[in-house]
């Protein structure tokens, strides 16, 4: 079994095949997806999507930093109805710091980001964190979280999605969360960092994503990514880390399980 633990699968570019790229992840080898969600418009339909089917794709909730409405307060309360309305959300995101495009409102990322992680962490839940040209901002906010998940005898997890900060980021950041590191296609181009991360951290820190429709992996960079392709990072990383592929798949399956607190004995015979 192989894990994409964030791709977008209910966005515009699947409306024509989503049932077949389910089935093509299956025959991947991929069985478990979670759906990753950018602002309380996204919620329902990946809800309802997942909902159709079970035991395969796996609803998170959260708003982006890009997808920040001017009222971030009335935003995370909408956010916070649809989250009540249903009882079985995996993970609380797409959320996170993004500074590549728009430095003005920092502020109100770092708001929206810190009342959904309160969210996340009142819920027992893990976050999955985007974060873009913006590591010491986040770094920044570490300790007050981690402070407010130990004032609830909570532990501070998540996922770091699609990495792009240094070996040195992620050792501060290992010190206050139980962080995962999201592996996809960057870890195929060409001059990719993305080895040495994954060389630096371990396969035991590692979960596999595609981030689809985004970030296809060699030999399909700049065409539609699909969660199908996970299969192919799966051997990438495997060839990086001079591990077999069938490990590989079993222990990033075995990360993504513990983190989400999926029942292990699905995943304790898993392969490739």
């Amino acid at each position: 079994m192989i894990v994409d633990t964030h791709c977008h699968l209910t966005d515009k570019p699947f409306d024509a095949d989503r049932e077949s790229c389910v089935e093509r992840c299956l025959s991947a080898g991929v069985e478990r997806i979670v759906v990753a969600c950018c602002d309380e418009t996204e919620a329902e339909p990946i809800h309802a999507f997942c909902a159709a089917h079970p035991g395969f794709a796996f609803p998170s909730i959260g708003i982006h930093p890009e997808n920040m409405a001017e009222d971030v307060e009335e935003q995370f309360r909408e956010i916070s109805r649809l989250y009540r309305k249903y009882d079985d959300w995996t993970a609380i995101g797409e959320i996170g710091l993004d500074l590549h495009w728009d430095k003005t409102r920092l502020e109100d990322q770092k708001r929206v980001l810190t009342l959904q992680w309160q969210l996340a962490v009142d819920e027992d839940l893990p976050v999955l964190l985007h974060v873009r040209d913006a590591m010491g901002e986040l770094l920044a906010l570490l300790p007050s979280m981690k402070r407010y998940a130990d004032d609830r005898g909570r532990r501070l997890r998540g996922i770091l999605h699609c990495y792009s900060g240094t070996a040195g980021e992620a050792d501060e950041a290992l010190r206050w969360g139980d962080f995962l590191f999201g592996i996809g296609g960057t870890l195929t181009y060409k001059h990719s960092q993305v080895p040495d991360i994954a060389r630096h951290v371990g396969i035991d820190r590692i979960v596999l994503e595609t981030d689809a429709p985004y970030l296809a992996p060699m030999p399909y960079r700049g065409r539609r990514n699909e969660p199908s392709y996970t299969a192919l990072t799966a051997t990438a990383l495997a060839e990086i880390l001079g591990t077999e592929r069938d490990e590989t798949a079993r222990i990033t399956t075995q990360n993504a399980a513990k983190l989400f607190y999926w029942d292990l004995k699905d995943v304790k015979n898993a392969s490739f």
